[in-house]
């Protein structure tokens, strides 16, 4: 009987096989809950950082609207100074001496201090390359290539954006270089 004792306790009972299936079920739930608690954890990182961005992006377009909300009010009054600078550059020269000329010139001048508080900044165009970032090209003359030879119409930019390019004359070179340079290809 020994031996049948032996061979008895070698080979696994029904309970044991249970217990044995069991913590192999147990083993994989708990495998499997793993998996799933680290994918809500990914989840709720990404969600996280999500909105991290959605709160930087939102602080800065609510940035942007504050600091540009007045350009379009800004754009309109543009052609007040337009005209203004018109009307003061085509004054007759026996009118300039009253006393009321000067008191125009006055207001425009503090018009246009207001509006550069607010960040407006003429573009700069006398000696300048064209760009057409920063200029619009209305006509090319015979002059220095891609030079700005005249403006029609200031431009502006409002805190560094640009809210109404300078109108211009570019230059397109001269005709008598372009007449010898056509002659030499064409020999």
């Amino acid at each position: 009987m020994p031996e049948e004792e032996k061979l008895s306790n070698d080979k696994p009972t029904g309970v044991e096989v249970e217990q044995a299936e069991d913590i192999e079920a147990l083993k994989q739930a708990l495998a499997e809950e793993k998996e799933k608690s680290e994918k809500y954890l990914a989840n709720w990182q990404r969600t996280q950082a999500d909105f991290a961005n959605y709160k930087k992006r939102a602080e800065q377009e609510k940035s942007e609207v504050l600091e540009f909300a007045n350009s379009a009010l800004i754009l309109n009054l543009l052609s007040i100074v337009d005209d203004s600078e018109r009307a003061l550059v085509s004054l007759p020269a026996q009118l300039s001496k009253f006393s009321w000329i000067d008191g125009i010139r006055l207001i425009y001048n503090k018009f246009k201090a207001i509006l550069e508080a607010q960040g407006l900044a003429e573009i700069k165009v006398k000696g300048e390359k064209f760009d057409p970032h920063l200029h619009e090209a209305v006509m090319r003359q015979e002059g220095e290539e891609e030079m700005i030879i005249e403006e029609i119409q200031k431009g502006y930019k409002l805190k560094d954006r640009v809210i109404r390019p300078s109108m211009v004359i570019v230059g397109k070179g001269k005709e008598e270089e372009k007449t010898e340079q056509t002659t030499q290809k064409e020999e």
